[in-house]
């Protein structure tokens, strides 16, 4: 049996609130005569609903139209509401990210909506994404060269994700909006996105309103009813405390807050949050789901994300229906690769992950599920098995990706202001300022022979830091180097950090005299339920008797400049706890250490260096503005200030290692291999947890 005959469906987008005018059905280039409308209706400017009818006849009268307007309910009750004002002149500044490749002719329409908005404090970074040929350059020369709001950057590995970095790390706005080179934007879709930042920094992210430019094939149609781009009219606010949609698909489901083409970020939190995966994104083997890990990413923050429907825009969907079996597998892969991202990362969500299995089961596969009753009934079956598949085969595909961009640095170039290409900061962490943190743990000269990988001898420190001072370094406490982060202040040229985590007693004999001897400072992070007691947690170690400092010494180890940073109130491993009992650890151990000390506490070090995304936003939420994990890498300057990595300096070091170590532009990194290994581990650790708790 033959599909019955498609008829274009005409775009409308009218105001009731301003004149109307008859609309033609007829299409002026084809003579064909539309079959059907697709209307946004507007009051004052703002969408109130969409409106669907088939029409047959030549001409839609304005008549005909109000008619059908007064008889919508949605349009009616709409009059009830009413917005604050948009902002023109005085909101943030924003800059717009655009990643594009070899499509000159949709980017200049795209970049022709953005020039006319309404709101003014804003610029466009257009990132060609590894480009076959310099049309895009050219066209930003040509026709938008005279233009100081529009900016070329040059991505030269393929992959969405990447290119958004690549955009990311070239500007300096407070907020960054991403978009699409095949939409055409409303006027006032800077506008709508500015409006939703508060001022105390909750809102993290804001993404809007996304409809068809046009519906004039069967594969556009498929397309809008299969991707679900409109998530509604009304706004809706979205984090882990009272705005938690029912189910227990949240936040997995992270399609449910919005798309790529259209979200925005407060800058500061999109970098807390280690901006966007690499890995994933169109061009890439993963295909997508790079919007939907940074959607999961910043709620998983403590961010909140706003969906605003007045944040508008037009998306122009592929005409062809040969590529709709192309594209349906890759918004499998997308969504399959995404949620592999979230078990590697966190291991610790996959136990939650498999609790919301069944019911994402029914939402995908379900026949009353939202997803299915909105497919049209001549939507084929073999594109709904291809997604399924698709989601499938994400799994090894962000496996294979991941590895792949571990592999392939960034390499960016833009052009100067005198037009010669330059290489840009951002990509690769070579080309950012990085400063090395130095970890060690107990400086002494008898331990068990378990513990002496972990042990330094005070002649090994001293030369440690020898090294330090002939190479001119210069150490901050973690709470200065933050700070500077944070205010986006020069970096000191030679800036270390040294840091000592538990606050065993063997500091204050066994450091803090050579640190003197050099007039270095360090941070000093501190188990706070057991200061004055004995380290009881490597008991497994041989070493569950070694004496920690205690209340008096610390107060005055931070009267000569030393910073003291909470090392939680036992030591556990926190990535493996619930979210209850780590909260209690976070919090208990910063305020055990300000009553004690009778001053602030600002910074954090995981215990055994373990974190997640949960356990990074009980941190942030207690108050802390830094902390540390253990990483074999340097800090960057845009490194998420509650994920500064750290490089454990053991026994096995000596001078030579550490001066090799101190000159090198970056450390390795473990291979993607060994990630996996050890994200298989935090697993293995969860399920030992568990297994314990409930013996």
């Amino acid at each position: 049996m033959s599909a019955p005959e498609f008829h274009p469906i005409k775009i409308l987008d009218v105001d009731v609130c301003r004149p109307m005018n008859d609309v033609q059905m007829l299409d002026a280039a084809t003579g064909q005569r539309y079959g059907g409308v697709f209307c946004l209706v507007r009051r004052q400017g703002r969408p109130v609903t969409i409106m669907e009818f088939d029409f047959d006849e030549d001409v839609l009268t304005t008549f005909e139209l109000r008619r059908r307007l007064n008889e919508n309910q949605a349009v009616q009750d709409s009059t009830l509401q009413h917005d604050a004002p948009l902002p023109k002149k005085d909101g943030p500044f924003a800059s717009v990210v655009i990643a594009t490749r070899d499509r000159a002719e949709s980017l200049a329409r795209c970049l022709d909506s953005l020039l006319v908005q309404t709101y003014q404090p804003f610029d466009i970074v257009v990132v060609d994404n590894a480009p076959s040929s310099s049309q895009t350059a050219d066209l930003i020369a040509r026709r938008y060269g005279g233009s100081r709001a529009v900016r070329y950057v040059r991505e030269n590995v393929p992959g969405l994700g990447r290119a958004h970095n690549a955009g990311l790390a070239n500007l300096s706005s407070e907020l960054v909006l991403f978009t699409d080179d095949d939409v055409v934007v409303d006027p006032n879709w800077v506008a709508a996105m500015a409006a939703n930042f508060d001022r105390d920094g909750r809102v993290g992210c804001v993404t809007g309103l996304i409809l068809p430019a046009e519906l004039d094939t069967r594969a556009q149609f498929w397309t809008e009813r299969h991707g679900g781009f409109g998530k509604g009219f009304a706004r809706k606010v979205f984090d882990l405390a009272g705005n938690r949609p029912a189910g227990s698909l949240f936040p997995f489901t992270a399609g449910q807050f919005g798309s790529g083409a259209n979200m925005a970020f407060r800058t500061e939190a999109l970098r807390q949050i280690g901006g966007f995966d690499s890995a994933l994104g169109a061009g890439t083997l993963a295909r997508g789901g790079d919007d939907l890990a940074s959607f999961y990413a910043v709620v998983q923050a403590g961010f909140q994300l706003v969906y605003e429907p007045r944040a508008l825009l037009w998306h122009h969907h592929r005409r062809g229906e040969d590529g709709m079996r192309r594209q349906a597998f890759g918004y499998g892969m997308g969504l399959g690769a995404y949620l592999t991202k979230v078990v590697i990362d966190e291991p610790a969500a996959a136990l939650r992950l498999a609790r919301a299995m069944p019911a994402g089961i029914a939402h995908m596969a379900g026949p009353t599920s939202p997803k299915n009753q909105r497919l049209p009934g001549d939507y084929p079956s073999n594109l709904i098995w291809r997604e399924r598949l698709g989601i499938a085969a994400g799994v090894p595909g962000y496996l294979r990706s991941r590895y792949a961009a571990a592999r392939s640095p960034s390499s960016g170039i833009a052009p100067s202001a005198s037009g010669h290409e330059v290489a840009f900061k951002g990509g690769s962490t070579a080309m950012r300022p990085s400063v090395p943190i130095l970890v060690y743990h107990s400086i002494d000269t008898e331990c068990a022979a378990p513990y002496r990988r972990w042990m330094m001898l005070p002649d090994e420190f001293e030369r440690h830091m020898q090294v330090l001072a002939e190479g001119g370094f210069r150490p901050v406490t973690i709470s200065a180097l933050a700070t500077i982060f944070r205010e986006k202040r020069p970096l000191p040229p030679r800036t270390v950090c040294i840091t000592f985590d538990d606050g065993l007693q063997d500091f204050l004999i066994g450091a803090m005299p050579i640190l003197e001897r050099h007039g270095f400072v360090a941070t000093l992070y501190v188990v706070s339920g057991l200061v004055g007691k004995t380290s009881q947690w490597l008991a497994s170690s041989g070493e569950g008797d070694r004496p920690m400092l205690g209340w008096g010494d610390l107060r005055a180890l931070a009267c000569e400049g030393i910073e003291i940073g909470a090392h939680t109130v036992s030591h556990p491993q926190l990535d493996i706890l619930s979210a209850s009992d780590a909260a209690r650890e976070i919090h208990d151990s910063k305020l055990a250490l300000e009553h004690g000390l009778k001053r602030p506490v600002h910074s954090f070090a995981y215990p055994h260096g373990y974190s997640s995304r949960t356990t990074r936003a009980l941190v942030r939420g207690a108050g802390f503005t830094s902390a540390c994990r253990v990483r074999h890498a340097m800090t960057s300057t845009t490194e998420d200030p509650y994920t500064l990595s750290r490089i454990i300096m053991t026994s096995e070091i000596g001078p030579a290692e550490l001066r090799r170590m101190l000159t090198q532009p970056v450390l390795p990194v473990a291979p993607p291999a060994d990630r996996l290994v050890a994200s298989g581990w935090r697993m293995v650790r969860r399920f030992q947890h568990l297994a314990h708790a409930g013996g």
